[in-house]
């Protein structure tokens, strides 16, 4: 993107930056032109291609179809009807309770906001130090899980229904013989009293034997830690105390890691610059493929996934020529000891010893985990910037080689039982295990999962998992917060939590999870539990007992095994096929979620698919482009995917991405004809010796694969959008941001303005007065913290009832998304560009547009300043879309209520599952941010009974996407409060607003992004 210039400016006098979403945009070719013609996609009138209600309801899945089967249900052991109403419950008052969520085996703690009984919406827990106030984009799409209704419904033997008490009287039976050989193949998991069930079960059967296993795991990260120290201890960092923060293809910022939005919170703090004497921290970033955390560095380098680990090495010998501590590496030297980067990152390191951080990507070898940890220790970092923790739950064993012995032991007949608990091997283990062959060797196997998925489909007996707002339960944070996990609803299906299935396993019943988390907890309290169990309840957390953080000092045996390290270190001279767990789907858990199969890639944009990315090098070197489909051989394992070309990616690389190719799992995961989604299952290619990468044979098939991009989507076609400066510049330039410093000229009609003594150009419409005595709502988007996570996207979606529409409809341009996260790239090389991100939802002109066009005054303003819907006046033109300049207006093609809402099964319970403050909008009507309209309503509802005034004070509102934002980027508030955060921030000089010459005075603007590169990387 390029800005513009008025007609009688020369281009010269026009300060450039080039800005753009797409290769296709950059070299600015004639399809690319053609798509951006178009205000709206050809034929987008109705759906034409004769799909059935039957298969569009596939794809839309539980995002409409919600609750199918259950009405709203207490987690009460009777439910009776009010013959008086409790006092805490009000008809359409939401109650909100707290409580968490199991991601990847640690908690996070959240709020459930519930409606008489239905949870409806999930946000962070201020208090709990996993969350603090900010969600990932899995927290958010949590309650869509709840309300799947392609979840496992009841516990099958050999495929056939039986009862949740026929499964009870089997697991007493079976297992009261205590000599079988059973193995225990588990998913990761905090809670103590699901770890004490776990103690019991080893001690009750003797011949029993208990594996973790994760396919994105962080074994290697403790075996690296094992290796320098000596312990298995779990790396925790401390970013907010960190000058410098170097991540070694380590994409800690995305929701794919199980610590994210704490390193979030920590991180963006850091880059919070309200004036000119504020300073920032500095970022690196080593990387083979454009993540969150590379498009948030302010120096980024591509490298082979492969060469990372001689880049660490070569690093550390660096290093240990300016710090003691890394003897180990001294005089070691490889191909990159010469490197720029090298030599400006040792100096960085040593110049801020014990304020900076260095991390390595959770599947790299234990050896360069245990390098980075040597440096981090070096450094003086141990203790300041990174605490080592004690995880009591960490299995002492490889669970990798625990795994690989298992699975031997199961080929070899060893094994009579296998009890597998919320983990898919079958879906997820490595190609070379051949985990389903194993399986099939085994005279019993028991699954409890949630969906009857690829290992429920090779038991004998599957039991259908409780959703975590279902059932009782417990467990860590990854730092060592304990809580309780607390129920919302009773179980829709009848499931049983992990602890349930245990003890019928364990003890031979069931029993109640809520007896058996509260039996854990009386054992830490031995006065005053009553009291303490509801402050926990309460407040989401126990602030008891957290992980011990031992010193740490460099293992005898380090210096010998990084010698072997070193010395056996080899990079792939040809094309290596890197495999990652998927920005949105992660390994495949959430695959049947509909509104994050819709949410676009952060990098790629790309939705309901998988692709082998690749640079425009390596593309044009094997002779493909976008929608090519490859064929991909590795170790004698092919699979064929459409390629996609990612600009900064690592020459002679390709990165798939898991959680996709699924067999009837759930409508919206499973691929079918008609949508031609679903993606493809790369698990095959992964090696069990070096999960990460491997090398591939790599081949056209001439064959294409159409793919949902919306990276070019709503373009704004080369108009001033974003704006960026160096910290060193802005404190040279406090207005770089302004519209006359960009353009090198005032706003058109400002000079005029200011002759006849006005603020603002003159607009040829009548201006709209607005009442002193209400609030003017306004926001303000800090483009310094924003790193793109699309958590925004995902609580906007939850928040306003907003469907999801599906590959196809993605395809002609019509997501219905009310915020979108655009993705831009900054430079003219496709090989070296730098990212940034810029979410936009509607700005509320005051003098919009929209409502100058709209024949019927469907879209008008409020006493408050919002621009809003009518949606019951609105016919449908779409006049409004159109004359939006900044493209963020969405048009209902379809009559979802009427069709999913009003017929079928239980239509009533179906509506339930929606939030009862938002209306269900239908065919015809134009929608778009409202501000969360809802909200502000019940804030001035609520000022206007205590103070008299309708003015809520500052912070009482939040928007879903300020809420939810894990890097608190966002402000909202009432502008005519001049001590709100964002009415400071809209004073502030970084503030722009987005196509000021157009003079529609948005309501929302922007705080545009600093960036701290070191000049010796220029």
């Amino acid at each position: 993107m390029k800005d513009l210039e008025p007609t009688d400016q020369p281009m010269s006098e026009v300060k450039e930056t080039t800005y753009w979403k797409s290769l296709s945009e950059l070299a600015n070719n004639k399809e690319y032109q053609k798509f951006t013609e178009r205000e709206f996609p050809e034929n987008a009138t109705e759906l034409s291609d004769g799909v059935s209600r039957r298969g569009f309801l596939r794809v839309m899945g539980a995002s409409v179809a919600l609750a199918g089967l259950a009405s709203c249900r207490r987690p009460v052991q009777k439910i009776l009807p009010y013959s008086k109403q409790p006092e805490d419950v009000v008809e359409g008052k939401p109650l909100y309770y707290a409580t968490a969520m199991p991601v990847q085996g640690n908690l996070v703690g959240l709020i459930a906001e519930n409606h008489e009984g239905r949870p409806t919406k999930l946000e962070g827990n201020d208090m709990h130090p996993a969350s603090k106030g900010g969600t990932s984009i899995y927290n958010q799409a949590a309650i869509l899980g709840l309300y799947d209704p392609d979840r496992s419904k009841s516990p099958l033997n050999n495929g056939n229904k039986v009862s949740r008490q026929e499964f009870e009287e089997f697991a007493a039976s079976h297992f009261a013989n205590t000599n079988q050989r059973i193995a225990f193949i588990s998913e990761a998991n905090s809670s103590p009293t699901y770890n004490k069930l776990k103690e019991q079960a080893l001690s009750k059967f003797s011949n029993a034997s208990w594996v973790t296993y994760e396919p994105f795991g962080e074994d290697n990260v403790l075996e690296g830690s094992r290796i320098a120290f000596g312990s298995r201890l779990r790396p925790h960092y401390q970013y907010g105390n960190a000058d410098v923060v170097v991540s070694l293809n380590d994409d800690f910022m995305a929701s794919t890691h199980p610590n994210s939005v704490e390193y979030a919170k920590q991180l963006s703090a850091r880059r919070k610059v309200t004036d000119t004497s504020g300073e920032l921290n500095r970022i690196y970033a080593v990387e083979d493929t454009f993540s969150l955390t590379g498009s948030y560095a302010d120096n980024r380098l591509r490298l082979k996934a492969s060469q990372v680990e001689a880049f660490t090495y070569a690093l550390a010998a660096a290093l240990s020529t300016r710090v003691n501590g890394l003897d180990a590496f001294s005089g070691y030297s490889n191909e990159f000891s010469d490197h720029k980067w090298i030599t400006v990152l040792a100096d960085e390191l040593a110049a801020n010893a014990g304020n900076s951080t260095v991390s390595a990507g959770a599947q790299h070898k234990a050896e360069v985990h245990a390098a980075v940890a040597a440096i981090n220790q070096a450094l003086g970092n141990a203790g300041s910037t990174v605490q080592y923790l004690d995880v009591p739950h960490v299995d002492e064993q490889s669970s990798q080689q625990a795994f690989a012995d298992v699975v031997a032991d199961m080929k070899a007949g060893n094994i009579d039982t296998a009890v597998i608990v919320g983990a898919n091997p079958a879906y997820t283990a490595s190609g070379s295990v051949d985990f389903k062959n194993a399986l099939s060797n085994i005279e019993t196997v028991i699954n409890l999962s949630d969906y009857v998925d690829e290992t429920a489909r090779a038991s004998h007996w599957h039991v259908n998992r409780a959703h975590f707002l279902e059932a009782w339960g417990d467990g860590y944070s990854y730092s060592g917060a304990r809580s309780i996990i607390q129920p919302q609803i009773l179980p829709l299906h009848d499931g049983l939590s992990e602890i349930e299935f245990l003890n019928a396993i364990v003890n031979g019943s069931i029993g109640k999870g809520y007896d058996l988390v509260q039996e854990t907890f009386r054992s830490y309290y031995n006065t005053g539990f009553e009291n303490r169990w509801t402050t926990i309840l309460h407040d989401g957390i126990d602030t008891a007992d957290n992980f011990n953080a031992p010193s740490v000092s460099l293992a005898s045996g380090f210096g010998s095994n990084m010698s072997r390290a070193t010395s056996n270190v080899s990079t792939n001279s040809g094309i290596e096929v890197v495999i990652k767990p998927d920005a949105t789907l992660y390994d495949g858990r959430y695959a049947n979620l509909g509104w994050l199969q819709e949410l676009p890639d952060p990098m790629t944009k790309v939705t309901w698919d998988n692709v082998a990315l690749m640079s425009p090098a390596t593309a044009e070197q094997l002779g493909v482009e976008n929608e090519d489909v490859v064929e991909i051989t590795v170790n004698g394992q092919s699979v064929r995917i459409a390629a996609w070309l990612q600009p900064g990616h690592a020459d002679d690389s390709i990165t798939l991405t898991t959680g996709y190719g699924r067999k009837g799992l759930g409508r919206v995961a499973t691929s079918y004809i008609d949508y031609t989604a679903g993606g493809v299952d790369v698990y095959p290619l992964r090696n069990a010796e070096n999960a990460l990468y491997a090398s591939a044979d790599v081949s056209s098939t001439g064959d294409t694969y159409e793919i949902a991009c919306v990276q070019d989507h709503h373009s704004l076609e080369g108009r001033d959008m974003y704006r960026q400066a160096s910290i060193s510049e802005y404190k040279e330039n406090p207005d770089f941001a302004s519209f006359e410093s960009v353009h090198t000229y005032p706003v058109p009609g400002m000079k005029e303005a200011k002759e006849m003594g006005e603020d603002e150009p003159i607009s040829l419409f009548d201006e709209q007065t607005y009442p002193d005595y209400e609030p003017q709502w306004g926001m303000a988007i800090d483009l310094n913290s924003c790193f793109g996570c699309g958590v925004c996207v995902i609580a906007c979606q939850s928040e306003n009832n907003i469907p999801v529409i599906g590959k196809k409809e993605v395809k002609n341009g019509r997501e219905m998304h009310w915020i979108r996260n655009d993705r831009y790239y900054v430079g003219d090389n496709a090989d070296e560009p730098q990212a940034v991100h810029q979410p936009v939802p509607c700005m509320h002109c005051e003098l919009a547009p929209c409502e100058q066009v709209c024949p019927v005054a469907a879209t008008t303003h409020s006493e408050d300043g919002m621009n809003q819907m009518t949606y019951n006046r609105c016919i449908g033109t779409r006049y409004c879309a159109n004359n939006c300049p900044y493209k963020v207006r969405r048009f209902n093609f379809f009559n979802y209520p009427k069709e999913y809402l009003t017929t079928g099964d239980d239509p009533d319970i179906i509506q339930m599952a929606m939030n009862p403050e938002v209306t269900v909008r239908f065919r015809g009507v134009m929608e778009k941010c409202t501000y969360c309209v809802q909200r502000v309503n019940r804030a001035k509802i609520e000022a206007k009974k205590e103070t008299g005034s309708p003015k809520p004070a500052d912070g009482t509102v939040k928007t879903a996407c300020q809420q939810a934002c894990p890097a608190d980027a966002i402000y909202f508030g009432d502008l005519t409060d001049d001590n709100s955060e964002v009415a400071k921030m809209k004073r502030n000089e970084r503030n722009f607003q987005m196509l000021e010459e157009l003079n529609t005075r948005p309501r929302t603007s922007y705080m545009a992004k600093l960036t701290n590169p070191n000049p010796a990387l220029a």
